[in-house]
């Protein structure tokens, strides 16, 4: 494993105030009250409409997409049109036939579940540093104000292996690290995969350094038995990738989409992965696809965890609408650098679509 440590930029730079840790804060059972937890408690909204409450409604469940037949020349064309129709339409689909090896998915999940176990010092050990996401803790909480998340995040940059830096890379259980290495490289080959055939439906070449950067997000949200309706896992927000690989590795549902103004949930599959479209590639789609706001639930008896994979372009890349996709139309969204663009979303909390907001031309 590359153990190099890098000063370049990492995906990783922002800003973030410390709280206190919610998986240790849900385990005290006899303080967990409204009045205890009431940082974390949201006001009623309007638009806080949920439609088809378990995901069963056909109509409102989000496509499946078959990988081993986009592979398959026989199947091919059929299947790639379902993911054209996917990414219009949807901006979010699951993906089965990813052939991610049974051990990886199993190493990865005991790993995991493993480290959110440890006693709270230990996985401090690994916590955030001052100006860097990286690591275990928090993120995007900028004031002593601001509604908080009932989540903890172990959050990593994995790709390109020089952007790695080490220290907060748990070592505890001692295969952790070995299993991350395994997880990530396997989401680089099925994003490959699936980003090129999304060039061939869009008609344009991407190159492959276009997808190289990859950062994990591993996120733990404890059951909320007092309040799990007046508290968010996540708040509503689109990605800033080109697309999100989420693996919910204990089938415990809370991931709702926004659709056509009201929240529908996404039922867990067991054998499938969920890929939403992230903001740089509606960027270069000019709004062809574009990324949904999301936000995560809780479970008022169990906990949830999942694992979130971000794949996005050079740190040093600029981005705008594709030429081949705009053709006549006109531009929606200015041409900026991903640097340029990753202090926005990293600078503040979680806030629905801020990439679009900030890269949207005002005409």
């Amino acid at each position: 494993m590359e153990t190099k440590q890098s000063t370049e930029g990492k995906w990783s730079h922002g800003k973030t105030m410390p709280v206190k840790n919610v998986q240790a804060l849900a385990a005290d059972a006899a303080e967990l009250t409204e009045e205890a937890i009431k940082r974390y408690i949201r006001p009623a909204r309007a638009d806080d409409v949920v439609v088809a409450a378990h995901g069963d409604n056909s109509s409102q469940s989000i496509p499946v997409i078959d990988l081993g037949r986009l592979l398959d020349p026989r199947s091919y064309q059929l299947e790639a049109a379902r993911l054209r129709s996917a990414c219009e339409e949807w901006g979010f689909f699951q993906v089965k036939n990813h052939e991610i090896p049974d051990t990886v998915l199993e190493n990865m999940r005991n790993d995991l579940e493993h480290f959110f176990r440890l006693p709270l010092d230990e996985k401090n050990r690994f916590g955030q540093l001052p100006g860097d996401l990286q690591g275990y803790g928090q993120a995007f909480v900028e004031s002593e104000h601001q509604t908080l998340d009932w989540c903890d995040r172990l959050y990593l940059v994995t790709q390109p292996p020089h952007d790695r830096e080490m220290r907060p890379w748990p070592t505890t259980p001692v295969s952790f690290r070995e299993s991350i290495e395994s997880y990530s490289s396997e989401l680089m080959r099925v994003t490959g995969s699936l980003m090129a055939i999304i060039a061939r439906n869009l008609g344009v070449d991407l190159p492959s350094d276009t997808y190289v950067s990859q950062a994990l997000r591993m996120t733990y949200y404890p059951a909320c038995p007092v309040a799990h309706d007046k508290v968010l896992g996540i708040s509503p927000h689109s990605d800033i990738s080109m697309l999100t690989l989420v693996w919910e590795l204990n089938m415990v549902g809370g991931l709702q989409i926004k659709r056509q103004d009201a929240w529908v949930p996404v039922k867990p599959h067991p054998k499938a992965l969920v890929v939403n479209v992230g903001d740089f590639l509606e960027i270069m789609t000019n709004g062809k696809y574009q990324s949904i706001e999301h936000r995560v639930t809780v479970n008022p008896h169990k906990e949830r965890m999942s694992i979130s994979a971000f794949h996005l372009p050079k740190f040093d890349m600029s981005v705008g609408p594709l030429s081949e996709i705009v053709g006549a139309e006109l531009k929606k969204y200015k041409t900026l650098r991903v640097d340029e663009v990753a202090k926005v979303v990293f600078s503040s909390k979680l806030d629905g679509k801020k990439t679009k907001d900030y890269a949207m031309l005002r005409v």
